[in-house]
């Protein structure tokens, strides 16, 4: 699901960005260090 954190040793990673509709085992995501450097740029 977009939006789903993504978990990793019980630690925020980052978060889903896209699922293919067509087969919901594929998809994209951002890694929580890009989030914070893109945030901190406003």
């Amino acid at each position: 699901m977009s939006g789903a954190p993504i978990m990793q040793n019980n630690k925020f990673i980052g978060a889903v960005t896209h699922v293919l509709v067509n087969e919901p085992t594929v998809g994209y995501g951002v890694f929580a260090d890009i989030m914070i450097k893109e945030a901190a740029k406003t």
